[in-house]
């Protein structure tokens, strides 16, 4: 564990003990009126206390106490609800456990107040420490998000030159710095002159094993230099070998480039928005606040919650990569609110993990059964917590992104555009900002279909939704709103700026020649565009951005249109 993790801890572990004496007597108290009243809400607050004590120690390792209190709470299980098994054999059992923290705090230093660490979590660590980095553990900040292609480097290691041509001409007209090499040493002669984030690496070449290509591989990616290999091999042992090299991934040739530029998009978190977002739902203020700071430090933006009630409302404005969810809560259950977000199709790929006190099987069960990820006993290590964090979140983007994102253009889908624009519509209502519609439609597409294939009209939509993605900012959206209509988000600008925009965008895309069988050809599109400060309903200003298109049509195509011209 890094030291300023360790410091961190020690601060709240410091605050704990601090106010330990404080929160036991408000424990024996409410024990007393429970042993004495032997009634439902009695045994219930007393069981609570010891749950939410319990929760705390167990984050911050104080695992004699954890233990103790973990014993008091399953033994008042039952009784909580069936007073009739709160007898005096138990009274006594709960006795002698409060005696024993009473005596403790007699004590100096209190034995329940020491720090203890699983043996197996420190074995745990120890491990990982020692383990060399590869592209399996890397995490989400191991690897550096990338603005757009320009970013990114990329190395071409194949003999085919004639495969080679096309392949850096493809690239190249999406952006990418590509600069080819016909064997690994002629790249092992440059590579100390000049850097590459990704080599896209042929299988077969002259004078080269299979063997010595995945030993260049495993070297390469261990300097942190992400690999592709490229066959036309798709034998199991050839898989094998690249994942035991470690490579980032395998693609078959030939080589589908809308494949392969959105495979290098989701590698390099083209599309992902950092700080990754959490949303933290926990009764207890100090188990949040203690939680958001360690994970805060660590890059990542968290929403601490206590109040299961505003949940809806703060989701209306923050959309997190991981829900993290307290199991037990006065009036509501930590199950209640996942299964709550189940129901929303939007949260369907977003994960839940509970940060529980509790460690009983049927308690996992549960919350595997309504949908949850995972469940993090509160008693496991904060470094060990937040490397469980990170890689559900990595595998929760890699998820959305694949589900969310049209197959063929690598924008967002028809669903996830609709969903990406009320959410915009809502939000600028509540903070009276404005939001802006603009419907997108290239011009003659049925001609580009019938003159020059359906391949011809899929090279026109990669390239106008690609240039969309690279035009706009990281707070805006693009996406396929059907056939060749595109439909793009805005946040915040005026009419006048996104009309520029657009007319800006339009000019470029009238710039890409496209070459099929030797022809080539030149497409454009219409667009119009409306804007939320004249209407209340998504759907008003969808029909408005749609109307302002048609009448770009009208007006000879080539055109960007706003809503209210003549």
């Amino acid at each position: 564990m890094d030291s300023k993790l360790e410091q961190k801890l020690n601060q709240f572990r410091q605050k704990f003990v601090d106010e330990y004496k404080a929160e036991l007597a408000t424990l024996i108290n409410l024990w007393k009126v429970a042993r004495t009243e032997k009634s439902t809400t009695s045994i219930e607050d007393f069981t609570f206390a010891v749950h939410k004590l319990k929760g705390s120690s167990g984050a911050l390792n104080f695992l004699n106490l954890t233990d103790r209190l973990n014993i008091i709470e399953n033994e008042l299980l039952g009784s909580k609800k069936d007073t009739s098994l709160f007898t005096i054999q138990l009274i006594s059992y709960i006795d002698k456990h409060m005696n024993a923290l009473i005596a403790g705090s007699k004590q100096s230093p209190d034995p329940m107040l020491s720090v203890v660490q699983k043996e197996s979590e420190a074995s745990a660590i120890s491990n990982a420490e020692n383990t060399e980095s590869t592209i399996e553990s890397r995490n989400l900040v191991d690897l550096p998000s990338k603005s757009d292609y320009s970013d990114i480097k990329i190395a071409l290691i194949d003999d085919d030159m004639a495969v080679s041509a096309l392949m850096l001409k493809l690239l190249t007209g999406f952006g990418f710095v590509v600069k080819h090499f016909v064997s690994i040493q002629s790249y092992e002669q440059q590579q100390d002159v000049e850097k590459f984030d990704l080599i896209l690496l042929d299988l077969v070449m002259p004078k080269t094993t299979q063997d010595q290509v995945f030993e260049f591989a495993q070297a390469q990616q261990k300097a942190n230099v992400v690999v592709f290999v490229l066959s036309s091999l798709n034998t199991f042992e050839s898989r094998l070998a690249g994942i035991r090299a470690g490579v980032s991934d395998y693609l078959l040739k030939p080589i589908n480039v809308t494949t392969l530029v959105s495979k290098i998009r989701k590698t390099f978190k083209i599309d992902v928005t950092k700080p990754h977002k959490i949303l933290l739902l926990d009764d207890q203020a100090a188990v949040g606040h203690f939680y958001k700071v360690l994970l805060e430090d660590k890059g990542v933006e968290v929403h601490a919650l206590t109040d299961p009630n505003k949940l809806m409302e703060t989701l209306e404005s923050f959309y997190p990569d991981v829900f993290l969810l307290d199991m037990h809560m006065p009036d509501v259950s930590g199950i209640e609110v996942a299964k709550l977000l189940r129901q929303q199709s939007k949260y369907d790929y977003v994960p839940i993990v509970f940060l529980t006190a509790d460690t009983e099987l049927k308690t996992k069960l549960l919350a595997l059964e309504c949908g949850a990820d995972d469940v993090i006993p509160k008693d496991t290590s904060a470094s060990m917590i937040i490397s469980q964090l990170e890689s559900r979140i990595k595998r929760g983007q890699e998820i959305r992104y694949l589900a969310s994102r049209d197959s063929l253009t690598g924008v967002l889908n028809h669903g996830q555009i609709m969903e990406a624009a009320g959410q915009a519509f809502r939000l600028s209502q509540r903070n009276k900002t404005k939001v802006t519609v603009a419907m997108i439609d290239i011009d003659y597409f049925k001609k580009v279909n019938d003159v020059h294939g359906h391949s011809g009209g899929d090279k026109v939509l990669v390239s106008l939704g690609q240039l969309l993605l690279q035009s706009v900012r990281e707070t805006d959206y693009v996406g396929r709103y059907g056939g060749e209509e595109f439909m793009v988000v805005l946040n915040g600008s005026d009419e006048n700026t996104i009309e520029k925009k657009l007319n800006d965008i339009r000019e470029a895309f009238n710039q890409i020649t496209f070459k099929v069988n030797k022809q080539t050809f030149q497409c454009s599109f219409s667009a119009g565009i409306a804007t939320s400060v004249h209407y209340e309903k998504l759907n008003e200003i969808v029909a408005a951005a749609d109307k302002a298109l048609y009448l770009a049509k009208d007006k000879g195509r080539n055109k960007v249109c706003v809503d209210g011209d003549i």
